[in-house]
């Protein structure tokens, strides 16, 4: 006899770095420090740093037609793998915003609610710090309620799950997923690109479906 273990619960984290990403991330970054100066901050989870208006993706230019068409294509890969091959047919509607952060700034815990998927892109991860390890770092917490006081053999549950930011560095998750980025001890901008994505139902689906 055999006991099945089923995984239940996924949350699934997508993580791509993508090639030859050293052109675009040079105009990216010099598209978002020339906004820095001319717009004032947004706020919203940035404490400390700069957060641009939520038209970023619709700027002109090569830099963030590239950057769209790759988080097109990761997002249409992260849908397929969580419903199936084929199991969306509408399209995706993409909002983003840029975000900078020098030292001292951070990321408060937030989700992003009324969305499907969301993610970071990072142009300039900033630099390191021998005395904050985990500056800067994007940290996801645990969704089930709990899992930090279990223990088991193995301890299978309530581990951390950290992304260490990398020039070129794609994540994308479920929007529901809280997460927060570690105060910043860089002395160069931290700099990222964020995205929400919606799923607009095809026309025929929607009439099938009602």
């Amino acid at each position: 006899m055999e006991l099945e273990v089923t995984p239940a619960y996924p949350t699934l984290i997508g993580r791509m770095q993508l090639p030859d990403a050293e052109a675009m991330n040079r105009d990216l970054r010099a598209l978002v420090l020339a906004e820095e100066v001319e717009y004032a901050s947004l706020g919203r989870s940035n404490i400390g740093g700069w957060h641009s208006r939520t038209d970023f993706l619709n700027r002109p230019g090569s830099a963030v037609s590239g950057l769209n068409a790759w988080l097109a294509w990761a997002l249409r890969r992260m849908i397929d793998t969580a419903a199936g091959p084929h199991a969306f047919q509408g399209k995706l509607s993409l909002s983003g915003w840029a975000a900078v952060c020098r030292m001292g700034a951070y990321h408060a815990p937030h989700s992003h609610p009324d969305n499907a998927w969301s993610g970071v892109y990072y142009v300039d991860p900033g630099s390191g710090s021998a005395d904050q390890p985990l500056s800067g770092v994007l940290e996801f917490l645990d969704p089930r309620s709990g899992v930090e006081a279990v223990t088991a053999p193995g301890d299978p549950y309530g581990e951390l799950f950290r992304v260490w930011p990398q020039a070129g560095l794609l994540v994308i998750f479920p929007s529901w997923l809280y997460h927060w980025v570690h105060p910043y001890a860089g002395h160069t901008p931290r700099i990222a690109i964020s995205f929400n994505a919606t799923m607009v139902v095809a026309e025929s689906a929607a009439v099938a479906a009602g």
